[in-house]
């Protein structure tokens, strides 16, 4: 009952996501629109960390894309659910909220690996990068599987009760990790204080996983603690506060 119920509600989540407007301006066309931006900008032939700067940055916007849809839409989603009702409609159905949140990380994750597909795609037909397939498939699970503790942290922003809020303060955040993290540009350019603060951000760590397979190498340890750590600390947060709000 509960397996037909999982695959169900998925499958009404994957369709509003992929349906939303919001979704296809913010999880593709802006990272896409930024990514050939700064390509050209900078030079796709550029030489930066061992490759080029049109394979560097890819991996910055779909990470940037990536982060953008785990933490706005399914933390902005939470919050607006949670204030018109739906938990509470929930107790009166057979649904129960680890079907409702299990669907949607679910629907998330599927919609990643859409994200990645298409970005991916995108800039290799326009770059024909030179990347062999193990690459490919390396970097877009990487960058797959990281995309976890950003939804972590969007589940603790959708506890904010200020659902109209809690829009300005993802918004807010998911830029300032995306810049401070390099994503925007590469760490190393930015001032000491930003760098120094920078590589202990998850949205940097993340990132740094995808570039180091990018010139032939594994992630480190730290991209690993960094990443694992924030989706424990986050997932933990936000499970404890909503449960006290049940017991309340």
């Amino acid at each position: 009952m509960n397996k037909n119920m999982l695959i169900n509600q998925t499958k009404a989540e994957t369709l509003r996501l992929v349906r939303s407007p919001f979704f296809l301006l913010f999880s593709i066309l802006m990272p896409l629109a930024f990514y050939f931006l700064f390509s050209a900008l900078n030079g796709a032939d550029k030489e930066i960390e061992s490759t080029t700067y049109a394979q560097y940055s890819l991996m910055s916007m779909t990470a940037f894309s990536l982060i953008s849809t785990a933490m706005g839409q399914f933390g902005i989603r939470l919050s607006y659910e949670r204030r018109d009702g739906w938990v509470r409609l929930l107790k009166l159905t057979p649904l129960t909220p680890s079907v409702w949140i299990g669907s949607k990380m679910i629907a998330h994750m599927g919609v990643h690996l859409l994200t990645i597909l298409v970005i991916f795609s995108s800039a290799h037909v326009v770059y024909d990068m030179d990347l062999t397939m193990t690459q490919w498939l390396l970097c877009g699970l990487w960058l797959w599987l990281g995309s976890i503790p950003f939804l972590a942290i969007g589940a603790l922003l959708g506890t904010m009760k200020n659902a109209d809020a809690l829009v300005a303060v993802a918004n807010v955040v998911q830029m300032a990790i995306a810049i401070l993290g390099g994503l925007w540009m590469p760490l190393q350019t930015l001032p000491k204080w930003i760098q120094q603060i920078g590589q202990w951000l998850p949205s940097h760590r993340y990132a740094h996983g995808a570039w180091n397979m990018l010139s032939g190498s594994a992630p480190v340890m730290l991209d690993w603690v960094i990443l694992i750590g924030t989706g424990i600390v986050f997932m933990a947060l936000s499970g404890f506060i909503l449960n006290k709000r049940e017991a309340a």
